[in-house]
Parts: structure tokens; C-alpha cells; sequence
């Protein structure tokens, strides 16, 4: 396939086209690029339909910049894709992450979409079921792996405990075609944080277009209990509940999801007299115990919500849902540097609120000497090395000429030094200086991460980020 690029506010987006027929895009998930789509399920939907396939940006041959990852701007650059082509409107399904670019594609430009496909994903916000904590963990710390380590780590929480068993071979294959071009840790990152905000369940109602609702019963990352509570909310949307699969249903069970898909377009495009009129009479085409499985799950719905808390995402969720000040990091390192005063409860108090927020926080030694300076620059070195950017320093006031001191030599390693305690400290050049007016642990969880937030990523001008 021939590689394609459309342009939008400066970015490049990288494009595939396979197939003759009515236009069809693709948009993948978290992290993923368009070759990682299994060569089986494009070649059977290729059969009748023009599949597009983009890159999002961060990843395989698009542009990976430092910003602008917002789920928002990931739908026009879908849409200039399909501006790129001179479509009028197209077929769309969204994977996972890019389900949630897929419903914001069609808030954003509801006249483009035929039809809609949202697999493996979520609408976000209050009445979302997010994955336990553990499961965020394996997604979100992969500083310092490899490519092959990262996919190695993700695909136990992605693909379903008995596909792996039984198809390692093909686990291994499909992982040598993803790694091919590795999305960078700050891609990865951006877009993890993207996802994490994303809330377009006010917008579901709106959605009139037909929508099918595709998931595994064994997804771990995105609870199925999400695709029960969209089908509610999308008037006329069809669920399909995939026995026995996990997230990577697609990839699990390829055949099976291509002719499901292939059957639901066909009723959209009025070409399957038989399968428009299964679906105008509410039926599913699908195997009796996917059926009954889907059936089952919408009736214990409203008893999962009641379940629903605030445990995913650890404290991140509590804060997206209590406050805005407080949302999701784009998983900078900070540097927190202890004095002779610094309480130790207090310290790990705000390293774990940083680190449910999304950020990548580690405690240095005591600063008190030439000698802890040496074991500061170490921290700051490996912190940094791991994820390649640069860090924030956090310290407090005490003490601060001696610090900034040791900042003016590291430069090349810390974007910022925030000082908690009212200190106003002295600027730095190429770093940048904050200050909290914050005495109380409690008030300082409340403003550090309004502060990070508006802070950029910035990569050490030596690592590559594969672009």
C-alpha cells in the first residue's frame, strides 16, 4: 500500500488505502500505528469496501510532536484525511482509544459519518467504568523498555488469557509488524493523557447515525459494562458482546468481526435486504450466545453502576470527577528534593498523588551537601534517561539558593524548579522558576498539579523520538 500524507495546523498524518468500494477509516488505539491492524481483518473488509487506515499522530509515520494530543484534535486529523481524499462522508470504526476519536469525529462533524463502529472503547466521563489500577499500571509505566519489552508487558492485560495460551506464534508475528516503528514514550504518554480526559458521553444522545457496539466479555482495560452503558445512550445502537475474547477482540477473533462488520454495513447501505431487516426488528447478527451474553449484560447494568467508584485511575478519577484543576499528567518525571525539614509522610503523601495523577515522581536523597549533590545529579540523570525529557524539579523553600545553584549546572536535564513555601525564587536561564504559597500538604496536592499542568514536556535535545 502506498503511504499518504494530509496536513493539518502543521502536522503531518500519515494514510493507507486498500480495497474498491464504499469508503471505510479505520482510526487506531492507544499507541498503535495503521500496520498493526490484523492482515487478516483488512483483507476480508477489503473485499468490499476502500479501508482507510491513518497513523495517529505520535505514531508510525505521522508527525510526534509535544503537544496538541487532545482527543479533539485527533478527530481533525482524521478529518483531514478524509478532506485529503474528497469524501463527503465515510464509514467509520474506532478502536479502543480511537472509538473515542470516532465519537468525537462525529460531534464534531456529524454530516461525514454514514455509519459508526465503536469497538473495545468508552465515552469517558462520570458513568464510565475505568480498569482497576493495576491494569493502568502495566499500560503506563513503560520508561525505559524496549519496544519489544513494552509490547511484551501491554499485550498481557490486552489480549485474553486463552488466546495467548493458544497462539503465541501469531502473538509474536503480530508484535514484530507493531514494533516496526515504535511510538515514542512522550507519544505514548500524550496520548494516554488524552484518553484519560476524554468525556463524550453528553454527546451520545446526539449520535444519529447507525452504530454498532462491538467488545470481548474479557476485556480488561475497557470494562464491557462501557459498551452496555453507550448502547443506551445512542438511540438505535446494536451491542455485541464477543464471547470469551479480551480487548484485542479484533485480533482474536479477526474472521468473525470482519463478516459482523461487514453484515452491519451492508445494513447501513440498504445492500442486505436480510440483515436491514434483522436489524429494523432489533435483532442481533451475531451467534445466539453472543446474544444472550449481550442481553444479559445490558439487564445487570444498572447493578454495575452501582459498583462503579472511584478505584480506576486511582485518586486521577477522583479528581477529574471533583475538580478540573487536578486532571490526568502527561507523565513528565518530577524530582522531589527533601531538606532537613521535610516531613517524610508528607513527601510520599504528594510522590503518590503525583503518580495516580499520570506523572512519574521519585524522591531524591536529602539535600544537605556535596555529597548529596552527587546523589541528586544521579536521580536526575536516571529519571530522566528512562522516558528522555527533562524533569521538574519540586523543592521547598528552605535551602533554595543552594539548589538553584545545582540547577544552573544540570540545565541541560530540568525544565522547571517549582519552590512550595512562598519562596519567590530568582530566575534561571533556560529554566523556569514557580512558586506555591502553600504550607500545608493538603493545599500543596491541591495547586501542584494546576501548576504541572500548564508546564510543557520538553525532550533532551540528545534523545530521538522517532520522528
Amino acid at each position: 500500500m502506498t503511504v499518504r500524507f494530509a496536513e493539518v495546523n502543521g502536522v503531518k498524518i500519515a494514510y493507507r488505502i486498500e480495497g474498491e468500494g464504499p469508503s471505510l477509516v479505520l482510526v487506531m488505539g492507544y499507541r498503535l500505528n495503521s500496520m498493526a491492524w490484523p492482515a487478516k481483518f483488512i483483507d476480508q473488509l477489503a473485499c468490499r469496501f476502500t479501508v482507510i487506515t491513518l497513523d495517529n499522530r505520535g505514531t508510525g509515520l505521522s508527525d510526534k510532536p509535544v503537544k496538541g494530543y487532545a482527543i479533539a484534535n485527533m478527530a481533525r486529523d482524521v478529518c483531514a484525511v478524509v478532506n485529503d481524499l474528497g469524501l463527503a462522508n465515510v464509514h467509520m470504526l474506532g478502536y479502543s482509544m480511537g472509538g473515542a476519536i470516532a465519537q468525537e469525529f462525529v460531534r464534531q462533524f456529524p454530516e461525514r459519518v454514514s455509519s459508526l463502529i465503536l469497538c473495545a472503547t468508552m465515552a469517558g466521563g462520570p458513568r464510565a467504568q475505568y480498569a482497576k489500577a493495576p491494569v493502568v499500571a502495566t499500560m503506563r509505566d513503560l520508561g525505559g523498555l524496549s519496544p519489544e519489552q513494552t509490547a511484551r508487558r501491554i499485550w498481557k492485560v490486552t489480549y485474553s488469557p486463552g488466546y495467548l495460551a493458544q497462539h503465541q506464534a501469531l502473538a509474536e508475528e503480530q508484535m514484530r509488524r507493531e514494533i516496526a516503528l515504535p511510538t515514542p514514550l512522550h507519544a505514548a504518554d500524550l496520548q494516554f493523557q488524552a484518553f484519560a480526559e476524554f468525556d463524550g458521553s453528553a454527546a451520545l444522545a446526539d449520535i444519529r447515525c447507525p452504530t454498532l457496539i462491538l467488545t470481548g466479555d474479557l476485556d480488561e482495560l475497557i470494562p464491557p459494562q462501557n459498551s452496555a452503558m453507550m448502547a443506551r445512550l445512542i438511540p438505535g445502537a446494536k451491542l455485541v458482546l464477543m464471547p470469551g475474547h479480551g480487548h484485542r477482540v479484533l485480533w482474536e477473533a479477526s474472521a468473525d468481526c470482519a463478516g459482523l462488520i461487514t453484515r452491519f454495513l451492508d445494513s447501513a447501505l440498504g445492500a442486505a435486504v436480510a440483515t436491514s431487516d434483522a436489524f429494523q426488528e432489533g435483532r442481533l447478527p451475531t451467534t445466539p450466545d453472543a446474544l444472550t451474553s449481550a442481553v444479559e449484560l445490558l439487564a445487570a447494568w444498572p447493578f454495575a453502576l452501582m459498583k462503579v467508584g472511584f478505584e480506576s485511575m486511582a485518586a486521577a478519577r477522583q479528581s477529574l470527577l471533583v475538580e478540573s484543576g487536578s486532571r490526568f499528567g502527561d507523565g513528565k518525571p518530577i524530582i522531589l528534593v527533601p531538606h532537613a525539614f521535610s516531613p517524610t509522610l508528607a513527601l510520599s503523601s504528594i510522590s503518590s498523588w503525583l503518580r495516580a495523577l499520570g506523572y512519574r515522581p521519585v524522591t531524591a536523597p536529602r539535600f544537605e551537601g556535596s555529597a548529596s549533590s552527587s546523589s541528586l545529579s544521579r536521580v536526575i540523570y536516571e529519571a530522566t534517561r528512562r522516558v528522555g525529557r527533562k524533569c521538574v524539579l519540586i523543592t521547598h523553600s528552605f535551602g533554595v539558593p543552594r539548589v538553584l545553584q545545582f540547577v544552573e549546572l544540570h540545565r541541560e536535564r530540568i525544565s522547571d524548579v517549582v519552590v512550595i513555601g512562598g519562596y519567590q525564587p530568582v530566575g534561571i536561564d533556560g529554566v523556569r522558576t514557580h512558586s506555591i504559597s502553600a504550607w500545608s500538604t493538603f493545599q500543596t496536592m491541591f495547586e501542584l498539579p494546576r501548576l504541572l499542568r500548564g508546564i510543557d514536556l520538553e525532550l533532551i535535545e540528545t534523545f530521538d523520538v522517532g520522528g
